[in-house]
């Protein structure tokens, strides 16, 4: 991955809260001019005040001594006194030299050690001042190196917010390239995490997806070889058999490839959420008993409305009554609506031999044939599959079951309950 770094976000926030620490340097900066020489003058007025007091012009030098030893401890400070003719008179520790003529005035000694301050007397004597622990003329030293603590602190800290999304491109780049199984890894729970399970969830959904029609492919192809096989020989025994034979069974085979690519197309829709739902409230007991007419099956039950597509439902009917006919051996088929709570349940039962249990898991896999699957049947392997997906986009579900009534499947669709 060769991004510039302009494009890396824990770059980008690295350097944005550096920005800010340094605006709030030089902010700091600009109080400490404006308002340290304020206290810096309070200071040095306060001492040159106890000082003038206490170091009266004519007091021997012993008492000047004590003084201001006194007064150095108090304040914490060191102290070199000289006379008005620039003379050293006493220190408390080490003599500190008095500033460049130039620089006679009270404040700040520049070019000297952090600390020191220059006060002229009334009487024209002069007073130099060491504070160790107050540092004149600008912020502190810790306060810089507090700064750059701050911002090398900041360095792992904002590449350590990234790393989930550089982690979440990388699953991201995979899954682009065609690993269809890459998913990111979820943690925490703040926006990077919802971002995550969207990702995996869509990922699922394209996998999911690609698969079916691999597998709508696969199975296509080879139902597909079978009318063509058939069409093939019936070209090929033309000399042998009459024109209506050949003719009729071209007719059923063309109609046979007709019929599979209508439910491949319609599948496909389904699959890709491009078909447009007309809903509109109906008796579901009112078409099951229009549709179930044509097969001769029974229906029984109450009135139920539900708020559907009637074109779609009459496909879910039209399959499931075409998959039982398929397996019915004597008694007729029998379905039956009813209402429960917010659902309208119909079941569609057969007498068929019902399904093995290791089939059950491919019930609804398009073109899937179960090892007792009888070729004859004319089943295009695509009517159940296609039934699943109508049944889940009005949001409902559908289910095989083997009960006393024999072989049913049970389809739960909302309940519309008229106003």
């Amino acid at each position: 991955m060769n991004f510039a770094i302009r494009h890396k976000l824990y770059l980008q926030i690295y350097l944005g809260f550096v920005a800010s620490l340094v605006i709030f340097a030089l902010l700091a900066g600009v109080a400490w001019k404006v308002f340290g020489p304020n206290d810096q003058r309070n200071f040095g007025q306060g001492i040159t005040t106890l000082i003038a007091q206490a170091l009266p012009l004519d007091a021997a030098p012993q008492k000047i001594a004590e003084s201001m030893a006194t007064i150095a401890l108090a304040f914490h400070v060191e102290l070199s006194l000289y006379d008005q003719n620039n003379n050293h008179i006493y220190s408390t520790q080490k003599v500190m030299p008095l500033p460049p003529e130039t620089n006679h005035h009270h404040g700040f000694i520049h070019g000297a050690q952090p600390g020191h301050f220059f006060i002229t007397l009334a009487d024209g004597r002069k007073l130099i001042i060491f504070h160790p622990n107050r540092f004149f003329g600008g912020p502190p030293l810790g306060f810089l190196l507090l700064l750059i603590v701050l911002a090398l602190a900041a360095y792992p800290l904002s590449k350590r917010l990234t790393c989930r999304l550089e982690s979440l491109n990388q699953q991201v780049q995979r899954f682009g390239e065609g690993d269809l199984t890459a998913r990111a890894t979820i943690k925490g729970k703040d926006e990077i995490a919802e971002l995550a399970r969207t990702f995996n969830a869509t990922a699922n959904r394209i996998e999911h997806l690609i698969q079916s029609q691999k597998q709508a492919l696969a199975g296509a192809s080879h139902e597909l070889r079978s009318p063509l096989t058939r069409m093939r020989m019936a070209l090929e025994v033309n000399a042998s058999e009459n024109d209506e034979s050949l003719k009729s069974q071209l007719l059923q085979n063309i109609a046979a490839l007709d019929a599979l690519v209508g439910e491949l197309l319609l599948s496909s829709k389904l699959d890709a959420g491009t078909t447009t739902l007309n809903k509109v409230s109906m008796d579901l007991l009112a078409l099951t008993a229009e549709v179930a007419a044509h097969y001769n099956a029974e229906t029984e039950g109450s009135s139920a409305l539900i708020l559907a597509d009637e074109l779609m439902i009459r496909r879910v009917l039209t399959n499931l009554l075409d998959n039982a006919k398929r397996y019915q051996r004597k008694v007729p088929i029998h379905l039956r609506v009813h209402a429960e709570d917010d659902w309208v349940i119909l079941k569609v039962c057969d007498d068929g031999p019902g399904i093995n249990e290791e089939d059950l898991p491919h019930v609804f896999t398009p073109f899937y044939q179960s090892r007792q699957a009888d070729k004859q049947t004319g089943s295009l392997g695509m009517g159940l599959s296609i039934v699943e997906k109508i049944v889940h986009q009005h949001n409902g579900e559908i289910v095989y079951r083997n009960d006393l009534e024999g072989t049913c499947f049970e389809v739960r669709l909302p309940r519309h309950h008229s106003e």
